[in-house]
């Protein structure tokens, strides 16, 4: 069967043996699993982290670029996929999980749990790909990186991110409304969406447009993570650090905008010994 999971729509024969754009061929490859993972969202509690190879995008500054591009990892039939799924001490965080939705649709379905799943994605998706996830999914944690398209294409090779991911974003919208729980004195996010955004140096405007793209698409209610953890990757661009008057203007702005929940981050995460090891 060709390959149209992602907006790249490669149409290769992966089950034949070819490989994509992503460099995913007919089995998931998982780089690693970490159990006991946090993230910079605390309403997401602990979770048990799942490291997909390859990638949909190319992000020139991309802090996992070991495992992305070059698809790295074990492979990991839908048999084998589904024990390492029940194997899961927590809810599942699949990141970047794209370019495998369809080995991911066939571990699942053989899972003896239904686990609890977090669909962490670039948002470089198609509709049909958030109505396919949306299936099992009951976060979506999703990056919107763009909201200028020339930037999309230099950093990300991917001039029509905006469009594209604007579209993935409302339909994910669509798809899951906002469910809290407490546990523990802790407020979870049971169901619902997270938008990222990750502020990047010398794209101020970007994140104000995209900051604006969020707002006018899906509201100033979602839960917005504003990062300002970017880390030169010493290999691409942006090559210098994140300064904190870039990332105050972008912070200030969505205090202007009215976003009523999520969060912002501090200066001390943006060292790379925040990036898990592989």
């Amino acid at each position: 069967m060709k390959c149209y999971d992602c907006p790249r729509a490669c149409g290769v024969d992966r089950d034949g043996g070819e490989t994509g754009y992503c460099g995913g061929g007919r089995y998931a490859r998982v780089a690693k699993a970490i159990d006991d993972f946090d993230y910079e969202e605390p309403c997401l509690g602990r979770v048990t982290a799942v490291f997909f190879g390859g990638c949909a995008l190319g992000c020139s500054y991309c802090q996992n670029k070991k495992i992305s591009r070059a698809c790295v990892g074990d492979e990991y039939d839908g048999i084998s996929l589904a024990r390492l799924f029940d194997s899961a001490p927590h809810p599942l965080d699949l990141v970047t999980p794209s370019h495998f939705l369809t080995a991911i649709e066939k571990g699942l379905a053989l899972c003896r749990t239904e686990p609890s799943v977090i669909y962490n994605t670039s948002g470089y998706e198609t509709p049909a790909a958030v109505q396919r996830a949306s299936a099992f999914t009951d976060v979506f944690l999703t990056d919107f990186k763009y909201a200028d398209g020339q930037a999309a294409e230099k950093l990300s090779r991917a001039p029509d991110y905006p469009s594209v991911a604007t579209a993935a974003l409302v339909k994910m919208r669509e798809a899951v409304s906002d469910e809290w729980e407490t546990v523990g004195g802790k407020r979870l996010l049971k169901r619902g969406l997270i938008v990222r955004h990750l502020v990047l140096p010398d794209l101020v405007k970007n994140s104000v447009e995209a900051l604006d793209t969020i707002a006018r698409e899906v509201g100033t209610d979602v839960v917005l993570s504003l990062m300002s953890q970017f880390t030169p990757n010493g290999d691409g661009e942006p090559d210098r650090p994140l300064n904190k008057i870039e990332y105050k203007i972008v912070a200030e702005h969505a205090l202007k905008l009215g976003f009523k929940n999520g969060y912002f981050q501090q200066f001390s995460s943006a060292k790379a010994e925040f990036t898990p090891k592989f």
